[in-house]
């Protein structure tokens, strides 16, 4: 095979050392082709097959990529596809090999990304042209690139886009640059519709009297408008435009400019900010702060929730100030900012007042309580030295804190009541906190006393237990006992669990209370010939995997399970449901009785108690108590223990007062009975005394029976 003679091409110049990459699994063709190429002055690289070609297009960036259809590993099709997908080749020229009568391939080539194909047999004389043609329409087409780059830079440094509206096809031409200005799609031609959905409802009326207006006038008009769009941040635009006319001087579009004055609008909310925060913190100001008590004002008296305001003094710049700088003492101040600010909630507005004096904000809160523990939790932050530079800052918070409404209604009084409330403080050695009321304060300082004490308690083995008897009505004979958890506190004596459970509860300590008493009761009770009843908060009840935990613990202290009744409420029914049924059935599987608490008061369902895998149900003391006097409760009693039986649950009545009552539960059926009238909770000690001394009158016959009750 012959080549032609090397000839000059005009303009080869500017294609001249260009990179052409060959790719074809023939080496001969490769070769061919190479010597042609160099002879015109090009540097070649090749590969055998597309999956190299792609991998050299990405790490050499050739100028243009000659490549066969047909390949091994993988074809010329998919190759293009990924070069195109390459950031570096994206617009690398293309061009394919393909016999010249295979249509569908040059189909499937340009469908592939490909610039331009050559056929086979290669026309030698003409390979170099085709390949510098398509060099320069490249380099052209990479200037044309490069200058809409510029234009395009030059208006986003502008802020500028161009927009037109078409009259008769109602459609807004739009330039890239106002489209991304908006956040809308790629699309030139937008309608009216999705251009108008990008502006704010508020100025979408004065957009259209813009529009209006340059129609009837024909003179340029101008208007502001605020967007925003799905991808696009809230923008203000400065618009400005002029009537089109056609050849009959008939207006037909409307052509303008945008332009994004943002930044100008920006710098007056700028000013607008330094009026309402505080420089030097970025906390909001004594202006803001007090209008976001006037609007919580307003909220609470829409919703009767309570707010508190916390006037806050901390102290450590009046113990440093004369000896640092005032640069140091605006980083202590920023330090102390950031502290206050990183135990906040969300429901909560911290501002600066002035000076080291700060106020916050607690919004929609439940009760003292929740406002006591966000006083404690500023407080606590300053128990760690504040670094500041080279320094550790010792500093003393003093809070004062006022209410809505009971220490005010107005924001003044608010103010000035939480600054009075703060002077309290400031007289305590310290940091601390004091509430404007006085009973109030007390309030909740006993109670986070009595929860510290209750901590301490349970490490210094300070509870302990009282047992009831329960008394069989069949037999007469005590059958089994209630545990009843009690406080002896130091100096306040004997605590009734009404005093102190929900506490208990509350902090969690009642896990800890709760094992206590188990172990302990069943330790107890173990050698005794009587079942066991003992109560079981919601938190216990809900805890994973209660069952397990209850079989190990039953197992080390070598206590029958079928001797264990848990006392439960319905209110943990209600809270879970399903969950409930499930641990019942868990437990009722491992022998382990339940009885369902204090029925006949708040969430009562027969629905409910017909799915509960109950052993025991205990009618609640104001029903029994009031059984003699009152027929609708006494018609209450006897129903609930028809029902009862018929759903083969165990019936307890708690607080049996006389030997009246006690025989009507007895005619009425009932199991069990417990109450003051029979035995009043007694320590252990007490209880084995009375069981050994003290009987009860057997009620298996008839006539009046008299018991000797411990009172």
């Amino acid at each position: 095979m012959s080549f032609p003679a090397q000839t000059a091409v005009p303009g080869a110049s500017g294609t001249h050392g260009a990179r052409i990459l060959i790719v074809d699994d023939e080496g001969v063709t490769r070769m061919m082709i190479r010597r042609v190429l160099e002879d015109y002055g090009y540097r070649v690289l090749e590969a055998q097959d597309g999956q190299t070609a792609t991998r050299l297009c990405d790490s050499e960036a050739p100028d243009l990529v000659l490549m066969d259809v047909r390949m091994p590993v993988m074809n010329g099709f998919d190759a293009c596809r990924n070069i195109r997908r390459s950031l570096r080749s994206s617009h690398t020229p293309v061009l394919m090999l393909t016999a010249l009568d295979d249509v569908m391939a040059v189909t499937l080539a340009f469908e592939a990304g490909a610039t331009d194909f050559i056929t086979k047999p290669i026309n030698w004389a003409l390979l170099a042209q085709r390949v510098r043609y398509a060099l320069r329409t490249s380099h052209t087409e990479r200037e044309l690139r490069e200058s809409q780059f510029a234009l395009a830079r030059a208006q986003k440094i502008a802020r500028l886009g161009q927009w037109r509206l078409d009259f008769d096809s109602g459609l807004v031409h739009c330039s890239r640059e106002l489209r991304d200005m908006l956040g809308l799609a790629s699309a030139e031609r937008l309608s009216v519709r999705d251009v108008l959905s990008s502006v704010f409802v508020e100025d979408r009326a004065r957009l259209h009297r813009f529009t209006r207006d340059l129609r009837q006038t024909q003179r340029e008009r101008e208007v502001e408008i605020r967007v925003s769009g799905p991808a696009a941040p809230a923008k203000y635009l400065f618009l400005s435009g002029d009537v089109m006319l056609d050849e009959a001087g008939r207006p037909c579009a409307i052509f303008g400019v945008a332009q994004d004055v943002s930044e100008r609008r920006h710098a007056e909310a700028r000013l607008s900010y330094y009026a309402h925060f505080d420089e030097l913190t970025g906390l909001p100001n004594r202006v803001l702060f007090r209008d976001r008590v006037s609007t919580a004002v307003k909220a609470a008296m829409q919703s009767g929730r309570p707010f508190a305001v916390m006037n806050i003094e901390v102290d450590v710049l009046q113990r440093t100030q004369a000896s640092v700088a005032q640069a140091a003492s605006d980083r202590i101040l920023k330090a102390v900012a950031l502290r206050l600010a990183s135990v906040l909630r969300d429901r909560a507005s911290l501002c600066r007042l002035e000076g080291d004096s700060f106020a916050l904000l607690v919004t929609d809160v439940e009760n003292e309580l929740e406002v006591a523990a966000s006083a404690k939790r500023l407080v606590d932050a300053f128990a760690v030295p504040l670094p500041v530079d080279d320094w550790e800052l010792l500093a003393a918070v003093h809070i004062g804190v006022a209410l809505y409404p009971s220490d005010g209604q107005e924001v003044d009084t608010l103010l000035q009541h939480s600054g009075a409330a703060r002077s309290r403080a400031r007289e305590t050695t310290g940091s601390g906190y004091h509430f404007y009321t006085a009973d109030m304060h007390d309030r909740v300082i006993n109670r986070l006393n009595t929860e510290v004490a209750l901590y301490r308690g349970l490490e210094r083995g300070e509870f302990e237990l009282h047992y009831q008897p329960k008394v069989d009505l069949r037999s007469g004979q005590v059958t089994g006992v209630e545990a009843l958890l009690r406080w002896n506190r130091p100096g306040m004596g004997l605590q009734m669990p009404d005093q102190f459970i929900d506490i208990l509860e509350q902090t969690g300590l009642i896990m800890e209370a709760g094992d206590w008493v188990l172990r302990e009761a069943c330790a107890a009770i173990r050698s005794m010939p009587l079942s066991l009843a003992v109560n079981i908060s919601p938190r216990q009840f809900l805890h994973p995997n209660l069952a397990d935990r209850l079989m190990r613990m039953l197992d080390e202290i070598q206590f029958p399970a079928d001797r264990l009744e848990l006392e439960i409420t319905e209110q943990i029914v209600v809270e879970d449901e399903e969950r409930a049924i499930a641990t019942l059935h868990d437990l009722a599987s491992r022998g382990i009785r339940v009885a369902l608490d204090d029925y006949g008061t708040g969430f009562s369902s027969l629905q409910r108690l017909k799915r509960l895998p109950l052993h025991t149900l205990k009618i609640d003391k104001y029903f029994v108590i009031s059984l003699v006097n009152s027929k609708a409760d006494a018609a209450i009693v006897r129903s609930t223990i028809d029902l009862c039986h018929q759903l083969d649950i165990h019936v307890v009545a708690e607080g049996v007062e006389d030997d009246v009552a006690m025989g009507m539960l007895r005619d009425y059926g009932c199991d069990v009975a417990q109450g003051y009238g029979i035995c009043r909770p007694l320590s252990m000690s007490r209880l084995t005394e009375w069981m050994a001394t003290s009987t009860v009158a057997s009620l298996t016959g008839t006539g009046h029976h008299t018991f000797r009750p411990v009172r």
